[in-house]
């Protein structure tokens, strides 16, 4: 606790919410030595000011606890900026001449690699939104702009926007790679585009939401690197901070590199973003992975190790996926891509055998369950684990449920799993695919609200999908479809309250700070975020305009607005 009875060192002041249950709000914040000291009037906080005080005055502007993302992905906004861009790009000319620019900085024979076509963060409609001619450019067209140099256009996630999403080589490109005209993807859903006569145009197409084209069939365009993600992970970190995040939970895993990077932050003490870290292990099967849970990750049993900045707790165990997929990620030194999480393939037999082993090893588990058809398998699954192994207390976690049923959440509840959630993906952005449900089927689509009835731990993050935790806030209270403004399930909206506890207090049962963390009260860490406009006073239809002034992390600024 912070002392009471000596001076704050920082006072704020604005219209402070403090999310204490009881929709109490304040006008001040005093802090000490990182922590919440008073919270009240502004007359009463005053008082602890002394000549050492330094007061930060805020007007009018919301004062509320800094965003937690439990479901974050950081690090991949930082992988976006490791290419060059063509985002603005509106013809093939356009593109060649970004591609041309390029080649003329390159030495010859180095390859050129670009970001997708299309306009970020989504990249909806790829090529056919953003060119003149609602197509990739041709190998051939490359060929002019690059002629020696390999060209890759890279395709965007279709995780950031839909599939399928677009990418291309030049003929350089294609040789490097050994695609010719008898080339066949072994991944589903990959498509080499090819002309008339037979031959490869250049052109992919990957109807799969995670990139698999280039794991697939290009094996010599080059991969991200230590230092790529060493630095995405520090501009990621200043990125997020800007939206007013003070903490984010990496609940789908995270690969050994990618963990030694926050760490080295941590150890330096550069590491401004309070991170809660889940491990990615690069095992192969149950009988790999059993040494592993026993003799190398005792650091990761239970809560796990670390601190308020930096805590490593549990693993990411993921039910089907593609084995060929997960072998190729594996023989690039499991590439993970944009994203930090390994490719992973457990059938349900092997999905409960490694359950099983992380209960008996007490390594809480996280794991994926995005469709009905994934929870009909996981649930029995965690049900038979949770017979064998009582789970309560161990906050084990399923990540990214987009549709339930009643009796689903009973058993969340029953077992003592917390639930995480996506809106902005499947509400706003994927929303269309529920349209033909009955209204009550409709309003366990994204189930914050029946979750937070049940008593089930419930928090929400981006996706980094995009990384503003205010779109997740209107998801949550308009269950919005963004193509047609459609609501889905208007029965389980949010309230502005509500949609806000999801994106901060909430989230911090899944580090086990639930009593230190995520509300503006004496004894609580002191992060919080200063918005132009306070989100529980204004529609969530202008959140939009709504300015991130500054981000507090443990009584330091992390972000200030210029």
């Amino acid at each position: 606790m912070a002392r009471p009875d000596l001076p704050a060192d920082r006072i704020l002041l604005g219209d402070v919410v403090t999310l204490d249950g009881k929709g109490t709000r304040a006008e001040a914040i005093a802090v000490r030595d990182g922590l919440i000291q008073a919270v009240g009037t502004r007359e009463a906080v005053l008082r602890r000011r002394d000549a050492e005080t330094r007061l930060d005055d805020f007007g009018k502007a919301a004062i509320i606890p800094g965003f937690n993302d439990t479901h974050a992905h950081m690090d991949t906004e930082g992988m976006k900026l490791v290419h060059p861009p063509l985002a603005g790009a509106r013809s093939v000319a356009d593109v060649v001449a970004c591609i041309a620019e390029l080649a003329r900085t390159r030495p010859k024979g180095s390859w050129i690699v670009t970001m997708p076509i299309g306009e970020p963060p989504f990249y909806f409609g790829g090529p056919v939104a953003a060119l003149a001619e609602r197509r990739m450019p041709t190998r051939q067209e490359l060929d002019k702009a690059a002629p020696d140099h390999p060209v890759c256009i890279l395709p965007p996630s279709g995780y950031w926007g839909k599939p399928p999403c677009h990418m291309a080589l030049n003929t350089l490109g294609l040789k490097l790679n050994t695609i010719d005209r008898n080339t066949k993807p072994r991944l589903p859903n990959v498509e080499i585009v090819k002309d008339p006569s037979g031959e490869p145009t250049g052109v992919f197409v990957d109807h799969n939401p995670r990139e698999s084209a280039q794991l697939d069939l290009m094996p010599a365009v080059p991969r991200f690197t230590f230092e790529d993600r060493k630095k995405a992970v520090a501009e990621a970190i200043r990125l997020y901070h800007t939206k007013g995040t003070t903490s984010v939970y990496e609940g789908h895993g995270c690969t050994p590199d990618v963990i030694a990077i926050y760490r080295q932050l941590w150890e330096s003490g550069a590491l401004t973003m309070r991170v809660g870290m889940v491990v990615a292990p690069p095992w192969e099967s149950p009988a790999d992975a059993e040494p592993i849970m026993r003799d190398w990750l005792t650091h990761a049993r239970g809560r796990g190790l670390g601190d308020a900045k930096l805590r490593i707790s549990g693993v990411h165990i993921n039910q089907g996926g593609d084995p060929l997929a997960a072998k190729l990620a594996r023989q690039f030194g499991n590439d993970t891509g944009y994203w930090s999480h390994l490719w992973q393939a457990n059938d349900t037999p092997q999905f409960e055998a490694l359950l099983d082993l992380a209960a008996k090893y007490d390594l809480r588990v996280h794991t994926i369950s995005s469709t009905m058809k994934q929870m009909a398998e996981v649930m029995p699954v965690l049900e038979r684990i949770g017979a064998k192994h009582d789970l309560r207390g161990r906050r084990w976690v399923v990540e990214h449920v987009s549709w339930s049923q009643p009796a689903i959440l009973d058993t969340f509840k029953r077992l003592g799993i917390g639930v995480t959630l996506i809106p902005s993906h499947h509400l706003w952005k994927g929303g269309a695919q529920f349209f033909d449900l009955p209204e009550p089927d409709a309003e366990l689509v994204v189930p914050a609200k029946p979750l937070m009835e049940r008593g089930v731990p419930v928090a929400a993050g981006t996706d980094n999908t995009p990384y503003d935790p205010l779109t997740v806030m209107r998801a949550l209270m308009l269950r919005q479809e963004r193509t047609t403004g459609r609501t889905i399930g208007a029965g389980s909206r949010l309230t502005p309250e509500q949609a806000l506890a999801t994106l901060t207090c909430n989230g911090a049962w899944f580090t086990f700070e639930e009593n230190t963390k995520g509300r503006l009260l004496p004894g609580y860490l002191a992060d919080c975020a200063v918005l132009s406009e306070n989100p529980l006073d204004v529609p969530p239809q202008s959140y939009d305009s709504i300015a991130c002034r500054a981000t507090m992390v443990g009584g330091d600024f992390v972000y200030r607005a210029s």
